[in-house]
């Protein structure tokens, strides 16, 4: 835990983990528990931190795919007072993760969310460029769309509980938090 003591109107706390390189064949499987967690609206973060709760202005997660290595975050803006308590409910979010299955229609859901995403960014010519670009890259060699839809179709519930189990783990956890704390007992106490 660091806290980068600011006097601001709003926290910006960011939650990171070891992720998965691009060549892990589970990089598939952690794009989809990404866009469970924390990408959209109907996101398990947005709705139970921001719409439930009432703790954050924005919530989100993200995956970084690297040569060797990757990351996951999640980032919160949240009123002071309760960065703690946002901390503690995203915590919780995350290590649900581990536990429990999830849901068929939900994993759907985030499959047509990724795979939407990734056929409308192909609609443009730069990002053609940087999809071939970066696998070759990356890879060695360029995916195509109907070779990389299909291993995303191919991803499970299992799969997920597997992946969220080796990532998301207490030992790996790292959180930044810029606002005006003195100390960072407070978030520091939130992990066991």
């Amino acid at each position: 835990v660091k806290v980068e003591s600011r006097k601001t109107d709003q926290a910006h706390l960011s939650l990171a983990l070891h992720g998965l390189s691009s060549t892990d064949p589970d990089s598939y499987v952690l794009d989809l528990l990404s866009a469970i967690l924390g990408e959209g609206m109907s996101s398990r973060l947005f709705q139970a931190v921001r719409e439930e709760q009432g703790l954050a202005y924005d919530v989100h997660s993200y995956t970084n795919h690297f040569h060797d290595c990757g990351s996951v975050v999640i980032y919160a803006g949240v009123d002071p007072k309760n960065a703690q308590r946002a901390v503690s409910s995203i915590l919780e979010e995350v290590l649900r993760l581990t536990r429990d299955s999830v849901p068929s229609t939900e994993l759907d859901k985030a499959k047509s969310l990724v795979k939407g995403r990734m056929l409308l960014r192909l609609e443009d010519t730069r990002s053609v460029a940087l999809w071939g670009g970066a696998q070759e890259m990356l890879l060695g060699r360029v995916l195509s769309v109907d070779e990389v839809l299909e291993r995303i179709d191919s991803v499970t519930s299992e799969d997920l509980l597997r992946v969220a189990a080796k990532l998301f783990v207490w030992e790996r956890m790292n959180l930044a938090v810029v606002g005006p704390y003195r100390t960072e007992r407070g978030f520091v106490a939130l992990f066991p």
